[in-house]
């Protein structure tokens, strides 16, 4: 009775062998978190990025890097959501640091492009993006250094994967739930025969 009393108390079995107990300090989802908190707070806090918001300098970078992407390619690049890139798209055209129109492939896509404002902005802002890489590597003893980023490289390329099976199913979905109004219904033979009257 007292060890069992003790082992509640204490968080233990009676056998004396730990609980499977959730702790943040070893949850990768956490520590990812806080290492995005890091990367942000050492951005803002830099003296190099001209008023642009981090997540606006990686979204100029990865539409000089795809130069006319779509909106959903850059969904897929940034990891931004969808949603969130919406918005931040509109309050960036309002700016004059993107164009967006029809794409020459897709009537219904958006091409996105960076105006020359907005190269501007980004060659401003990529300095503070080094700084703040440099700084992250700089945290990591130098031998992990490669492994560190070859493992962020995984991470990214599961999560395009994600992203596309994602797509997939919802494209899937639409079609499923396509009202059938739309679909044309097969010409079937009439069973009932014309009767022609005779002239009286």
């Amino acid at each position: 009775m007292k060890k069992a009393n003790v082992a509640k108390r204490t968080g233990t079995r009676a056998t004396g062998s730990p609980r499977d107990v959730f702790r943040l300090s070893q949850s990768p989802s956490h520590l990812l978190r806080r290492a995005e908190q890091f990367a942000a707070e050492l951005f803002s806090n830099s003296t190099l990025h001209d008023g642009v918001t981090l997540r606006q300098t990686v979204l100029m970078a990865a539409i000089a890097e795809a130069e006319g992407a779509s909106q959903s390619d850059l969904v897929r690049i940034t990891g931004v959501d969808r949603s969130t890139l919406a918005e931040m798209m509109a309050r960036m055209e309002g700016r004059g640091l993107i164009v967006r129109a029809a794409a020459a492939d897709d009537g219904r896509a958006k091409s996105v492009r960076l105006t020359a404002v907005g190269r501007r902005k980004l060659e401003l802002g990529l300095p503070a993006i080094r700084v703040v890489d440099r700084a992250l590597l700089a945290a990591v003893s130098g031998p992990r250094r490669a492994a560190f980023q070859a493992i962020l490289s995984e991470i990214s390329e599961a999560a395009d994967r994600e992203h596309i099976a994602t797509e997939q199913a919802e494209r899937g979905a639409k079609k499923a739930a396509a009202p059938a109004a739309r679909r044309k219904p097969k010409a079937k033979p009439s069973a009932v025969k014309k009767v022609v009257r005779k002239r009286r």
